[in-house]
């Protein structure tokens, strides 16, 4: 990226090593921002310009002030209405607080907008005072633009920090102005006065209706508790009575609930019971039951005892194994059998007795239960009915006790939008006073005027001067060069007015005539920056050319061959524009004479086309170190003249036998130069800063990139003294250099 500050070093000492390597691949957005300085020194080149349409919008301003005054002065009336504290007015306080500063500005905003609707300005001008103004008529009865001037001459503005609004009138009679702004107020405040009215009576009409309906509404709510007093027997729900008919009933149900629980407890004992008598086996105490209960266990118990009594006898008398013991024993065991089985039977029949009673008893209870159920419920409905009649009693009375607050509440409003309804400030505007006929006149005013247009004609000339910079896309300075085409920049050439010392010198020639000229100082430093641009041996054979003709190719080339011819080099300059040749001019013979047409034929197209050999057609110029090769006659085919192997052995030889060739080209618009180009060491651009345009620099660069091009710089030819620049202060530093070195040399001579 090229700062737009380095080309000042680029174009008058060593060229930085950026600029050397630039391409061209940089930001183009960035390369064309405007620096603060660049608008600094824009705004000081165009300092006149600005200066002079400044004083022209002032003097335009200040005549058109004169002229306004004169066929068509404005003159403005106006008056105030008070806006009134915008909390509601209740007649029965002394003092109504006061609203907060923003509610009440918002109030007095809402009501300065009612004044300018379209239906209020339509009203105004229905009016037959209006009608009468010259005003009026002035719009020939047209409505639409009647109120569109009155939308942008009536002014009505809320005061913030006041209870006040303001209203004006701007028109041409001042009498008229007054009376409009008058006619407005007495229309608006009588229709808010209007609005307030009948708002108020909107606001009694709907309270009497809720006044009739909480009377119809008490009157059903005394015959509902009519009533319930009148179907439940009891006087007063809500007093005592109504307290001890409860607790007889909940005394009731509690008695209902604890003999419930009691007979439930049983019914479960009974049940468990009935089950065990069912689930048990015969035991001890039951077959004890049985023996102690039965005769014939009692018998069979008698019948084993003397069996046992007679067996131990007879064991005792017969022995063990005698036949009657043995009887004896089996009688016996058939005894104890036959209890037995008489005592089990008797322990079966009694625990089925006690399942079958307890059975019977569960049966007894469960009924007894549902008895108990059924009277509970009953009790229960009891309650249940007696708590809703009491909730519906508590409710009608609550609803009766609010419908009597609420239409206490009513009446008391109905009384206060009666007296508010009385009230003449019920509005909540009142007007001020009557607006007077204004002494002087509003507009036009000087102090508005003259500085307004002073203003506007500043603008404009910075715009213009703007405009006029951004708009010219002419390479004028060397920032436009790197900025714009961003090649290296290897040297500035001053324009001849600028320098004194060129006055009446050849410019083809100033290097030589006017060795301490700015000019030439300029050359020199060219000559410089182009020796420590790039390797010397890209230096050898130099082409310059341009975009388009007359842009001071030759002057270039030939300047440049004296500096370097000025170091004791060899310099060979070759004319290669067949269509416009000037070496003939530049380099006239040894006797003075020009060549054209003496010795045509030992130019370089004799040689390319083989008429001539290289030592014919080089031509002493008659200057130390310096010789020229002209153009000779225009071939029918250039380009296929200069692109062949005579040309190329023409340049081998011309570095051999001197130190730098210089080649005077055609402009690049031409096919020629390319050729030229690719056949040179390195090429030297030439821009103009009166002729070379941004476009036309962009479109040589490019298309002498795309054959290989070597390109060595550019040199500005043509370059002005600009107010702003550094290059005012470079000349005049320069001059008086040159000033001190003259005297010093005439005081030594």
């Amino acid at each position: 990226m090229i700062n737009s500050k380095q080309p000042v070093a680029a174009g008058y000492g060593q060229i930085p090593r950026q600029f050397m390597q630039a391409g061209s691949g940089g930001s183009t957005a960035a390369a064309i921002s405007i620096a603060p300085k660049e608008i600094l020194d824009i705004l000081r080149r165009h300092l006149f310009l600005i200066i002079s349409l400044t004083v022209l919008g002032a003097i335009i301003g200040s005549g058109l002030w004169y002229v306004l005054k004169t066929i068509v002065p404005k003159y403005t009336a106006g008056t105030y209405i008070e806006v009134l504290n915008p909390g509601q007015f209740d007649p029965t306080i002394i003092a109504t607080p006061l609203a907060s500063k923003d509610i009440a500005y918002e109030f007095r905003f809402s009501k300065a907008a009612l004044i300018k609707q379209q239906n209020m300005l339509q009203e105004l001008i229905r009016r037959d005072a209006i009608r009468e103004t010259n005003w009026f008529k002035s719009f020939n009865n047209d409505v639409i633009k009647t109120i569109e001037d009155l939308k942008n001459h009536l002014g009505v503005v809320a005061d913030r920090n006041s209870s006040y609004i303001s209203i004006n009138m701007t028109c041409g009679s001042p009498k008229e102005a007054a009376l409009i702004v008058n006619q407005m107020v007495d229309l608006f405040v009588k229709s808010q006065q209007s609005t307030a009215e009948s708002d108020v009576g909107l606001k009694l009409s709907d309270l009497s209706q809720q006044e009739n309906g909480l009377r119809d509404k008490l009157r059903s709510i005394a015959s509902s508790l009519t009533d319930i007093r009148r179907s439940t027997g009891i006087t007063q729900l809500e007093g005592s009575t109504q307290d001890n008919f409860r607790n007889t009933i909940t005394q009731k149900l509690a008695s209902l609930e604890i003999e419930k629980v009691k007979l439930e407890a049983d019914i479960e004992e009974t049940r468990a019971s009935a089950v065990n008598y069912e689930e048990r086996k015969v035991s001890d105490e039951i077959v004890q039951r049985s023996t102690e209960n039965d005769a014939v266990v009692i018998g069979l118990i008698q019948r084993i005892a003397t069996l046992e009594v007679e067996l131990s006898r007879k064991l005792t008398n017969l022995g063990e194994n005698h036949r009657e013991v043995q009887q004896i024993r089996e009688v016996l065991r058939q005894s104890i059998i036959e209890r037995d089985a008489r005592s089990n039977f008797k322990a079966l029949q009694i625990r089925d007795s006690d399942s079958v009673m307890a059975k019977d008893q569960l049966t007894v209870m469960t009924n007894r239960l549902a008895k108990l159920e059924e009277q509970r419920a009953q009790t229960e409905n009891e309650q249940r009915e007696l708590d809703n009649t009491q909730a519906t009693y508590t409710q009608l009375v609550s609803d009766r006790e609010e419908a009597k607050n609420k239409l206490f509440s009513v009446q008391e409003q109905i009384s206060k939008y009666n007296m508010i309804k009385q009230d003449a400030e019920s509005s909540k505007i009142k007007p001020v006073g009557l607006a007077p006929e204004p002494l002087e006149r509003s507009s036009p005013k000087l102090v508005m005027f003259m500085p307004g247009g002073t203003f506007l004609g500043f603008l404009l000339g910075v715009g213009l001067a703007f405009m006029i910079e951004l708009l010219n896309d002419l390479l004028r300075t060397p920032s436009d060069v790197m900025k714009f085409v961003n090649i290296p920049l290897l040297g500035m050439i001053t324009h001849k007015d600028i320098d004194d010392d060129t006055i009446n010198i050849d410019m083809w020639q100033v290097v030589r005539q006017a060795p301490l000229s700015m000019i030439s100082e300029c050359y020199r430093r060219f000559r410089t920056n182009l020796k420590v641009s790039s390797d010397p041996d890209s230096q050898r054979v130099i082409f310059v050319t341009s975009g388009n003709a007359g842009e001071g190719r030759t002057t270039v080339a030939a300047n440049l061959a004296a500096t370097f011819a000025a170091e004791g080099k060899r310099v060979l300059l070759i004319d290669a524009n067949f269509r416009r040749p000037s070496s003939y001019k530049v380099f006239p013979n040894s006797n003075g004479h020009h060549t054209e047409t003496e010795e045509i034929d030992k130019g370089l197209s004799g040689y390319l086309v083989g008429n001539r050999n290289i030592e014919e057609i080089i031509r002493p110029t008659g200057l130390e170190g310096t010789d020229v090769i002209d153009s000779g006659r225009l071939p029918a085919n250039p380009v296929g003249l200069l692109d062949n192997r005579r040309m190329t052995e023409l340049l081998k030889y011309t570095k051999e036998h001197y130190d730098h060739v210089i080649i005077d080209g055609p402009p690049i618009l031409v096919s020629d130069a390319k050729v030229i180009a690719s056949q040179a060491d390195g090429t030297v651009l030439v821009f103009n800063t009166a002729i070379t345009r941004r476009g036309t620099a962009k479109r040589i660069v490019r298309e002498l990139k795309e054959v290989n091009t070597n390109i060595l710089g550019a040199v500005l030819v043509g370059v002005r003294v600009l107010k702003g620049g550094y290059f005012r202060e470079m000349l005049e530093s320069y001059q008086e250099y040159q000033n001190s070195h003259k005297e010093m040399a005439a005081q030594k001579a």
